[in-house]
């Protein structure tokens, strides 16, 4: 059996290649669930002796890591798990895009350290995992978080006391146009994003920036080596893999 590791749009792509194969689907929110279309699927996050468990279990024995580029800690651990049971471990990595022009910050420590010292609106593309980190920030800026429309995102936004007027809580993907218009809405100087590649709309940001002179901040992705960049060629992979078991 085949388990992937979800909660990214890759998934469906990734499933709808897959010919006549069992597989199982972990997500490790609601969010991520109601987005992956298939019912084999479960919710929760899972710790390295969950995942082990997990494997053993199911009988798995191909691991696929569609998770989120900054999902590097589950990342790390399905590697290592899978080394340890002796199963075989894809990773997809989504390819970078340019994005040269503006702040380049190599994670959210940095990242807030930069934003003491600017002024301005700030419009945050990067959820709300992280808005209890950039409102200790923010002192008398305005910080704007476009989040998902889910009741965990808003009551994170919530418990940091974060007006309504300062949240956009939409469902992607963001067009060019729809971005623009935001950043006038909000007048916005800043826009901090994470480099999450054209699956994640950062070109559309990128762009939308450059039209409406914002200056993006961008945090930066870890260094994986040793995946795959093209999804279809993983899939081909995974594919041929399982034809050669039968």
């Amino acid at each position: 059996m085949i388990w992937i590791l979800g909660g990214t749009s890759e998934v469906n792509v990734f499933l709808d290649g897959l010919v006549d194969q069992d597989y199982l689907v972990t997500v490790a929110t609601e969010s991520g669930l109601k987005f992956t279309k298939t019912n084999k699927v479960r919710v929760g996050r899972l710790n390295k002796e969950e995942m082990v468990q997990l494997i053993r279990e199911e009988g798995i024995d191909t691991l696929v890591d569609l998770t989120h580029p900054y999902a590097d800690i589950v990342s790390r651990q399905a590697r290592e798990v899978a080394e340890e049971e002796g199963i075989s471990y894809y990773r997809y990595i989504r390819p970078e895009i340019d994005s040269s022009f503006g702040y380049q910050v190599k994670d959210i420590e940095e990242c807030c350290q930069l934003l003491k010292s600017l002024e301005g609106p700030v419009f945050f593309t990067t959820g709300s995992k992280n808005i209890v980190d950039f409102e200790q920030v923010r002192g008398k800026n305005r910080f704007i978080y476009r989040i998902l429309p889910t009741s965990e995102s808003i009551k994170i936004a919530e418990d940091q006391s974060v007006s309504y007027k300062d949240l956009v809580a939409m469902l992607g993907p963001f067009s060019l146009e729809l971005n623009r218009t935001l950043f006038r809405q909000f007048k916005v100087r800043y826009c901090v994003t994470k480099e999450s590649g054209q699956a994640g709309g950062q070109a559309e940001k990128l762009k939308a920036c450059q039209l409406e002179n914002v200056t993006p901040i961008v945090i930066k992705r870890q260094v994986e080596e040793g995946g795959f960049h093209d999804l279809k060629a993983l899939i081909d992979v995974v594919n041929e893999r399982d034809k050669k078991e039968r």
